[in-house]
């Protein structure tokens, strides 16, 4: 039996006007909150790491590709599975740390976990390891490549010990090697708690690719770091997206 819950009633049967795809626009996202995104294309629908809030799906039989980088309750909740009831296919990307347990049986499942690969539907979707829990996502669709970090950062923490700072470092920058040249969508968290050391995920990741949009996350609705970044950044980065409500929505 489907997992239901009332926000996910909601995510279901809302529907606002506004998030129809306009022609002559190749890519739409909409912000949801912390580290939650949906992304709607010509095809598609993507929705990472949602847990929480009423979001208004377009009214569309595109498949939807549900993503869940891994079981942290900001980034993961079961109500997701309840979206395996709309009109169309859905399909779950589930980090490999996601209790087996928490998923009906009726769900189309794509367990994934570190260094990982999958087509489906049409994308391609290649998995890194965390620098703290789970996966990072790579999605090939539609001639773009988006890259959803996850948890994925260079974790820089004051309390912590050189050794291990040092050690986040090094892991953080083996997995950025491995990223494709150039990215079209780069989602990446930017945490306040990390104090002066916030952006350090950020400048490796523009250091080391390519990047057209940056847009930060895990900001724990402290929506000053967005234009904090940005000039840090400066012409490192073609854009940054400036977050500053839930939710916002904005064209690609």
């Amino acid at each position: 039996m489907l997992l239901r819950s009332e926000k996910c009633v909601q995510l279901i049967t809302q529907l606002d006007s506004n998030l129809q795809l306009v022609h002559g626009y190749a890519m739409k996202c909409t912000f949801l909150g912390h580290s939650a995104f949906l992304l709607e294309t010509d095809a598609y629908l993507l929705l990472f790491d949602y847990t929480k809030g009423a979001v208004s799906l377009p009214s569309s039989t595109k498949p939807l590709l549900v993503f869940a980088s891994h079981r942290h309750a900001d980034h993961y909740d079961t109500s997701i599975f309840s979206l395996a009831e709309r009109e169309g296919h859905t399909v779950f990307f589930l980090s490999s740390d996601i209790p087996p347990t928490d998923i009906p049986f009726s769900c189309t499942i794509n367990p994934m976990g570190p260094y990982e690969e999958d087509i489906v539907e049409g994308l391609v979707v290649k998995t890194l390891k965390s620098t703290d829990e789970g996966v990072a996502f790579v999605v090939e669709v539609e001639g773009k490549t988006i890259y959803f970090a996850g948890d994925l950062n260079h974790w820089h923490w004051e309390g912590e010990s050189k050794q291990y700072n040092e050690e986040m470092a090094n892991n953080y920058h083996k997995e950025l090697a491995l990223l494709p040249g150039h990215l079209d969508i780069a989602f990446v968290p930017v945490d306040p708690r990390l104090g002066s050391f916030y952006s350090l995920g950020a400048k490796d990741l523009v250091e080391t690719v390519s990047v057209d949009m940056l847009v930060p996350m895990h900001m724990w609705e402290d929506y000053s770091v967005c234009s904090t970044l940005q000039k840090e950044l400066g012409d490192r980065v073609k854009d940054v997206i400036l977050l500053d409500t839930v939710p916002q929505t904005w064209r690609i």
